[in-house]
């Protein structure tokens, strides 16, 4: 009687080697079948690479623990041994933070050391089109394409960068692959809804807005497009219903409380517009727009001194702002400190030789600075050339010892109803 080893090599032999060759000793089968677990070991150690490679979800936004373990996770694998990998998943991590110039860093060092993954390229082509550099990203974004990446999430992105360069044609032809392969995907009817909106077709864009909102309804730019539209459209009580939800879902979001200001601003309850804007700088101290706002409302009240102040700030955050020199020309010469204004108007022209209200103050202060010299200049000479002695020994009167009389109004001369005041005009000869 068989015992068991030998039935478990009958059947091997049954099952691995055909009737033809079971001459093979069993040894060959036994190595045979030890190949192919090895193959599949390989097989799944290279999908767990590829599966490391990736980039992982990002945690909750309501989750900072989690968050703040995983970057101090990933900054160690970094101080270790510096893989790609974890250079690629913390700049995803800083990303959605909002730290766009760190994540820039960190994905731009994932691709020096392997440059042949499109995911990385991918990421920073996300990077690139939240630091304003749509050619840069749009770049990025082909070679990720270029590299294997067909998702959704990159069509849409590629869509995007397409719309903001006006090539709306092929912007939708991507968006409607993104669509096909993930027919719920709200973002990608957002970006179909802005495509619509920037050609001028509102209706079709609220539309897909509304549409996108259903189907993500946490998906902040939605809210911010919808607010603006209806704001725009001058709808301010749609407008605020779309901001306040967004605030109930964002409530740290200095985006949304800007928002809100600009709506009660073209509403004209200024007092209400300074609450938000100042929330806006509460949340984030370097939101320059809020702080411009804030100097128009300030101009406004004739307040030149705050408003030269928030137009001041304007320019330290952001040098390039358009015009900012000529508004704070515009403060200094209302509160009279012409060679303050005519220096800032000076280079607002020099900056745009077309800005003609900078033009123009700087023509106002230069005459009013010349007024006021001159006209100093004419009581300088006569009070300089006096000695005190002399201011001291002038003649002052009493006025209050002074007797004025006053003068009688002239007889009026009245004349009756029927007088008429007749002239003859004589003829010119000829």
């Amino acid at each position: 009687m068989k015992n068991s080893e030998e039935r478990t090599n009958e059947r091997l032999k049954e099952r691995f080697i055909p009737a033809g060759i079971r001459s093979f000793s069993l040894s060959f089968v036994r190595s045979f079948v030890l190949s192919l677990a090895v193959l599949g070991l390989v097989v799944a150690c290279s999908s767990d690479d590829r599966q490391s490679a990736r980039i992982p979800d990002y945690p909750k936004p309501g989750d900072s623990s989690r968050i703040e373990g995983a970057l101090r996770a990933l900054t160690l694998a970094i101080n270790q041994s510096s893989p790609a990998s974890a250079y690629a998943k913390r700049a995803v991590i800083l990303l959605a933070m909002g730290r766009l110039n760190e994540a820039l860093a960190d994905i731009d060092e994932a691709i020096s050391r392997n440059d042949n993954l499109g995911t990385y390229y991918l990421t920073r082509a996300q990077v690139l089109r939240a630091l304003q550099q749509p050619a840069k990203a749009l770049q990025n974004a082909q070679r990720a394409e270029i590299l294997g990446v067909d998702t959704p999430e990159l069509y849409t992105l590629q869509g995007d960068l397409l719309q903001r360069q006006n090539q709306f044609d092929k912007a939708k032809l991507y968006v409607a692959k993104a669509l096909q392969m993930a027919p719920y995907d709200g973002e990608a009817y957002f970006y179909k809804g802005l495509m619509a909106a920037r050609q001028g077709d509102t209706t079709q864009a609220l539309a897909l807005y509304q549409h996108s909102l259903r189907l993500k309804p946490r998906y902040l730019e939605t809210y911010n497009q919808l607010a603006s539209i209806y704001r725009t459209t001058g709808d301010l009580n749609s407008a605020l219903v779309y901001n306040g939800q967004a605030l109930r879902y964002f409530p740290n979001n200095p985006r949304l409380y800007y928002g809100r200001g600009l709506i009660y601003h073209t509403e004209g309850k200024l007092d209400s517009a300074i609450v938000y804007y100042q929330q806006t700088m509460k949340v984030q101290p370097g939101y320059y727009q809020a702080y411009f706002q804030m100097g128009l409302i300030n101009q406004k009240f004739r307040n030149y001194y705050a408003a030269l102040n928030n137009y001041q700030r304007v320019q330290e955050l952001r040098p390039q702002f358009p015009r900012i020199d000529t508004y704070i020309g515009y403060c200094h010469e209302q509160m009279g400190q012409y060679d303050l204004a005519i220096a800032a108007y000076t280079k607002a022209t020099q900056l745009n030789i077309a800005d003609r209200q900078a033009a123009a103050g700087l023509w106002r202060s230069q005459r009013r600075q010349y007024s006021q010299n001159s006209y100093n200049s004419l009581f300088l000479s006569d009070t300089a050339g006096k000695s005190s002695s002399q201011s001291r020994n002038r003649t002052e009167i009493d006025t209050t010892r002074v007797r004025i009389s006053t003068i009688p109004p002239k007889a009026r001369v009245t004349t009756n109803a029927g007088d008429s005041l007749q002239r003859t005009v004589k003829p010119i000869n000829k």
